[in-house]
This record gives C-alpha cells, structure tokens and sequence, in this order.
C-alpha cells in the first residue's frame, strides 16, 4: 500500500532533489518545508519577449497562499541562489499530479 505523505518525502522531496524553504506568513508560525525549484517561460509583448520565472514544486499538503514569503535555508549556488535568499508566492498554487503535488510562481520579496 502506497504511504503519500512518506512516499513523496523519502522518494521525490528529498535532499538529493529538494531544498529546505522557510514559509513565512504574518501571524502564522513559520513552516519549514522542501520543494524543488523550476523554471517556467512566458510569452510577453504580442511573442516579441520571452521571461523566464522561477516556481516552487512541493507536496499539496503544505498550504501556500499569495503573498507567502519563502526564504531558502541553504544556498544553491548552481542556480545562483544564496541562502536566505527570499522570494514570494505570486499566485495561488496549481495542482499538478492528480493533485497530489503543486507548483507556485516566485518572485522577488524584498526583507
């Protein structure tokens, strides 16, 4: 019989993939949790541009809301990414594999 929550941990949110995030929410008490990063490219100015934008993938579990603050508690210098770096949730997560995981766009957050 499958386990999700230590399926998804053990298998796919692991330290070979996944990294360490803070979630930092006004009132709430913090929430350390692992995602994996990703990128995820746009069209913009009638297809003249293209951007590129970091996401977050993680277990549907975790509640993620717009506006959240996620700060990496260890650096990924690979993706040039310094620990304590921060960044904030966009939009409201998509469920993505029968729902059992989502993705969420990242942004700048300034302190």
């Amino acid at each position: 019989m499958l386990d999700l929550d230590h399926d998804m941990q053990a298998v796919f949110y692991c330290s070979d993939f996944a990294m360490r995030f803070k979630r930092l929410r006004a009132g709430v008490e913090d929430l350390v949790l692992q995602g994996i990063i990703g990128v995820t490219d746009a069209e913009a100015l009638e297809g003249h541009a293209s951007t590129v934008s970091r996401t977050l993938q993680c277990p549907a579990t975790v509640d993620m809301r717009p506006d959240d603050v996620l700060q990496l508690l260890e650096a990924a210098p690979q993706l040039g990414m310094a620990e304590g770096e921060r960044f904030r949730v966009l939009d409201v997560p998509e469920r993505i594999n029968d729902g059992a995981e989502q993705v969420v766009l990242l942004g700048s957050a300034w302190s």
